[in-house]
């Protein structure tokens, strides 16, 4: 009897844990579902926005997928255009293509990233550039960051698409964050290349659900990216009714999903893609979040061996070009070994209180920063500038500052921080479910 009871249960765990593979495998990508977008393609000329992130759901990237779908549903492929990281994705953050024509496809790419050589910005494709497009396919995929440049790039696309009249298509893609929502709203004044709208740093949407918000709440800013002065004014914005979304199926916030393809040099494991708006703070001050090491988003060093806590390691050289603090040196930290990782500012905190009892300097002077690296091996804080820009509120180091005069703890500091972005979350997540697709 004993025996039949283990059997029947290992019959049912064996159904369970079937059914359950099942379930993840049935989220079917935007780019998978040719009998949706392939109709609205009809006869007309297309570009694409993709990376080497590009990819359905056995590993075919999209560009190859639709070449081979051009005659059933009768439509040309006719220009690429390239992002941040460049066409193949294996640019470092800051750097992207220049224009040049794709050897496998044959197919212009145009870059939407840095400066041309006549100094021009490359970030709104121009008349030209357009000619021979009719509708842009955007397939890129989103960390659900703030900071993270895809949805900046998808905005500006936006913005040439409704002044030379054309239409925009979604393959929309999972957001490996899920619903996780975190951060300060960012505020009008600390607009930059990495921030155009007002949402936390961590945002908890889809790139098909970004878009139906900037579109749905006239969020485009009329080629302008140092004020909001045009939002919702209708002359900028663009027709809802040419902006298409190709959902998923079967998919829900609360999914687990893993990357198949890295979306970005330094974001090489899952661990590191959830760690990233957490360690991406890190970049405003002189502590290294493990750029130029084995282990990028993963981990946190500084060159004094009174910072470590479980690891040491050497940060390549290369980083200085980048203009990255401690390259070419050995740092000393903490490792970070979880997987179920929440964003949270703890560890920003906890570095700022170590840097205080250590006796550094905490933060120096804004009209310093143009110089920020004389100032990485004496003080904490060495882009104040870019610290706001990066959490989108000039307000979190008053916070520090008065949580150390207070002397309270590392969980008390976080605690009163994360109860003053309260109030815009709650606003936020109300915003959000008006444009949310997936539960």
């Amino acid at each position: 009897m004993k025996q039949l009871l283990f059997a029947m249960l290992c019959l049912l765990l064996t159904v369970f844990t079937s059914a359950r593979v099942s379930a993840e495998e049935d989220i079917v990508l935007g780019v998978d579902r040719a009998a949706v977008y392939g109709p609205l393609l009809k006869n007309k000329r297309v570009g694409l926005m993709v990376n080497q992130s590009s990819v359905n759901k056995e590993g075919r990237h999209t560009l190859d997928k639709l070449l081979a779908e051009q005659q059933q549903y009768h439509f040309t492929l006719t220009t690429l255009f390239s992002v941040e990281h460049g066409i193949r994705g294996n640019e470092d953050a800051g750097f992207g293509d220049d224009d040049h024509i794709d050897k496998q496809s044959g197919l212009p790419i145009v870059s939407l990233y840095g400066r041309d050589k006549d100094g021009r910005s490359r970030v709104h494709p121009t008349e030209a550039q357009l000619a021979d497009v009719d509708v842009v396919i955007y397939d890129l995929q989103d960390v659900g960051v703030r900071f993270f440049t895809y949805t900046l790039s998808l905005h500006h696309m936006l913005e040439s698409l409704q002044k030379y009249r054309k239409q925009l298509m979604v393959f929309d893609r999972p957001n490996p964050l899920g619903g996780a929502v975190y951060g300060p709203i960012m505020e009008e004044q600390n607009i930059s290349g990495i921030g155009l709208h007002p949402v936390p740093m961590v945002h908890g949407l889809t790139s098909g659900e970004f878009a139906r918000m900037i579109v749905g709440e006239g969020w485009l800013t009329h080629f302008d990216d140092s004020n909001w002065a045009a939002f919702g004014q209708p002359e900028w914005q663009f027709p809802p009714q040419d902006l298409h979304i190709i959902a998923m199926s079967h998919y829900t916030h609360t999914r687990p999903y893993s990357l198949p393809v890295r979306p970005s040099p330094n974001l090489r494991s899952d661990r590191a893609i959830k760690l990233y708006p957490s360690l991406g703070v890190f970049e405003a001050t002189s502590v290294n979040p493990g750029r130029g090491s084995d282990y990028p988003f993963e981990q946190l060093g500084f060159p004094s061996s009174r910072f470590y806590i479980n690891t040491c390691y050497h940060v390549d050289q290369n980083q200085h070009k980048a203009g990255w603090p401690q390259a070419g040196k050995s740092v000393c930290g903490e490792r970070l070994t979880g997987e179920d990782v929440a964003p949270t500012l703890r560890y920003f905190v906890a570095w700022w209180f170590k840097f205080h009892q250590a006796g550094y300097e905490m933060v120096i002077k804004p009209e310093q920063e143009a110089r920020y690296l004389d100032y990485q091996a004496s003080h904490f804080v060495i882009r104040p500038l870019w610290l706001a820009k990066v959490t989108g509120t000039r307000g979190l180091i008053p916070m520090l500052e008065q949580a150390a005069a207070q002397g309270l703890s590392v969980d008390e500091t976080v605690q009163m921080i994360e109860r003053a972005w309260q109030p815009g979350l709650d606003n936020w997540l109300n915003l959000r479910k008006k444009y949310q697709l997936y539960p």
